[in-house]
């Protein structure tokens, strides 16, 4: 008898939380997005390197020339397969700097632009 009593008195209690459920409210408010303050990075002004390909017929050569010019004869070589991986190092920098570029401009254009605005170009 007596769990028959306290199986009710939990099934009344359970079902009295329940519709206090009901009373709690949710409100939403839309907020305005943060403009991002990120000035685009201006492009790396480098310096073209003086290439001087030296081979066996003409290294004598251009050691004096370059004597001659005031340079000290040093030389720091690649040999032809240094310079392809080198060359393919430099277009994976150049791939990975332009998918950053386009990240930021995503983010940007998400942060910036109206929903009925034209898309920033990547140019």
């Amino acid at each position: 008898m007596k769990v028959v009593i306290l199986s009710a008195l939990s099934i009344l209690l359970l079902s009295g939380c329940a519709s206090g459920i009901d009373l709690i409210q949710t409100e939403s408010n839309e907020v305005e997005r943060t403009k991002l303050d990120l000035p685009m990075a201006e492009p790396v002004d480098l310096r073209d390197p003086n290439w001087v390909v030296i081979t066996p017929e003409n290294a004598e050569e251009v050691l004096s020339e370059l004597q001659d010019r005031g340079y000290d004869p040093v030389i720091f070589g690649l040999t032809d397969i240094g310079y392809q991986r080198l060359s393919i190092d430099f277009a994976k920098i150049r791939e990975h700097i332009n998918t950053q570029r386009n990240v930021l401009l995503q983010y940007k254009q998400y942060y910036e632009d109206a929903p009925d605005s034209p898309p920033v170009s990547s140019e």
